[in-house]
């Protein structure tokens, strides 16, 4: 009796699994809608003119994609008009073109039964500058305020030729959401994407920035300089990440309040057991912890950069997917599948992976690879649409954004005499706490809409936040 039990029950478990794995299997419908994007690297060419402009999309729609990620931000430049920052030195078209502008209007043309094509301008967040750049141009950060530069330990600013600015320095704060905020305000994008949004992959230990050092010591009382596995001085630089992500949100979502914040996100190690993320390569050298963007509410769209080598690293690919799945946080999972450095059919096989397990989209690096892989772009494109897209869908809808519940509270924290104040504490409705980055910025996302109350300093307020967007309440403070 106890054996025919346990035979049922087992065969009962079978008949769920079975079940289970072809709900799975049925995410992997070619024709649901799904995205299916593709970066564009403004290193090199794709972007630089209006020709360029012309073949890329068209070899976008051709390849029967749904999005293009163009890098308009490359080293702390503009592949866009009128911005804070100085104009690309590559950009071959005319004086006053506009890239960023051009793709727009190309992808969000549908005359003619033409595909739309979601645009979400890639900005590179953190890496700011290169040495074999030369000396930044006038306009540059690193012109303006050179004291921004991250430095390493023994006060190096450079690694391996890249140099970045440092998260925990006020001005780089600033900076770097004004950039985001004059994308999102001024142009038609669909969505926005830090790339680099983290420390540096290099050797030594970096983020010794003078002023972001100072504000450690007077935050946490460290006397000295921290040990590169001091928990406290990974806790800090990790803070400084995850404040940078949650106001660049904040102010995009202030004056574009549909537009999507994602981000490329990092997969650094050979394989990912779900339970030892919190002492992962990209959390404590990196100092990126997606997971919790996604968690708080910083992204809508996590876009891993899944590079994995099938053959080699078997254990990479599925690992770092399975994580990203877990993490989604009911927003949205991109899967970033490296084309490049695998065979055509590993590449495409990843791809559908990637859609078998329910992932929400892929992500293609690189748009180079529809050149490399095969004798011409046309020949990978048919082989492409023959064998993994073979019609084209939409975009999945985004309900947080198109039908929203939620609604954030945003704001920042000035002295009389309209400094910034760092490190305020702010309380929520009497219960949930955060502290103001160093310019003052603070942040509540995911609020039911409604009356809410924010203190700070012993000043309460009381702010009707709305669903779906960004309500601000700055503060005052009455003594200096």
């Amino acid at each position: 009796m106890r054996n025919s039990l346990f035979f049922r029950a087992f065969l009962a478990l079978l008949i769920l699994s079975s079940g289970l794995f072809q709900t799975a299997h049925a995410e992997s419908d070619p024709n649901r809608p799904f995205l299916r994007g593709v970066w564009l690297a403004s290193w090199g060419s794709g972007m630089l003119s209006p020709k360029e402009c012309d073949d890329f999309v068209a070899g976008v729609r051709a390849a029967n994609l749904n999005a293009i990620f163009p890098e308009v931000r490359k080293i702390g430049d503009a592949y866009y008009n009128g911005g804070p920052e100085p104009r690309a030195a590559n950009i071959t078209g005319p004086e006053d073109w506009d890239p960023l502008q051009y793709l727009i209007d190309l992808c969000h043309d549908t005359s003619g039964g033409k595909q739309y094509i979601e645009v979400h301008a890639w900005l590179v967040t953190m890496r700011t500058w290169t040495k074999r750049s030369g000396d930044p141009p006038p306009g540059h950060l690193f012109q303006k305020h050179p004291e921004t530069m991250m430095t390493n330990a023994v006060g190096e600013t450079a690694g391996e030729g890249s140099m970045f600015a440092d998260p925990g320095h006020p001005v780089t704060q600033d900076w770097i959401a004004r950039v985001f905020k004059y994308v999102a305000a001024n142009y038609d994008i669909d969505g926005i994407h830090h790339d680099y949004i983290r420390y540096p992959e290099f050797d030594s230990d970096w983020g010794h920035n003078p002023v972001s050092l100072e504000r450690f010591r007077a935050r946490t009382g460290y006397k000295g300089t921290p040990a590169p596995d001091d928990p406290r001085w990974r806790a800090w630089r990790r803070q400084q990440i995850n404040h940078v992500a949650r106001r660049v949100t904040g102010e995009v979502m202030e004056v574009k309040p549909k537009c999507v914040v994602s981000a490329a996100t990092l997969n650094w190690s050979l394989e990912m057991d779900p339970w030892q993320w919190y002492v992962s390569k990209p959390r404590i050298k990196g100092h990126q912890d997606w997971p919790y963007f996604m968690e708080a509410g910083y992204l809508d769209m996590n876009s891993i950069m899944n590079y994995a080598h099938a053959q080699d690293q078997p254990k990479r690919f599925p690992d770092w997917t399975d994580l990203t799945l877990r993490h989604r946080s009911d927003r949205h999972a991109i899967i970033g599948v490296d084309l490049g450095r695998n065979s055509v059919e590993d590449g495409f096989d990843q791809i559908r992976e990637a859609m078998d397990k329910g992932a929400d989209g892929i992500n293609i690096w690189s748009w180079g690879a529809f050149h490399r892989k095969m004798d011409s772009q046309e020949a990978y494109t048919k082989k492409l649409v023959a064998e993994v897209f073979p019609n084209k869908v939409p975009a999945p809808a985004r309900p947080w954004k198109e039908n929203p519940t939620y609604g954030a509270l945003i704001g920042q924290i000035k002295t009389a005499n309209g400094e910034w104040v760092d490190g305020a504490t702010v309380i929520l409705d009497g219960t949930d706490i955060t502290l103001a980055d160093a310019t003052g910025f603070f942040a509540f996302y995911r609020l039911l809409p409604g009356t809410h109350v924010v203190e700070v300093a012993g000043q309460r307020i009381e702010v009707e936040v709305v669903a779906g967007k960004a309500v601000r309440q700055n503060f005052k403070l009455k003594k200096s």
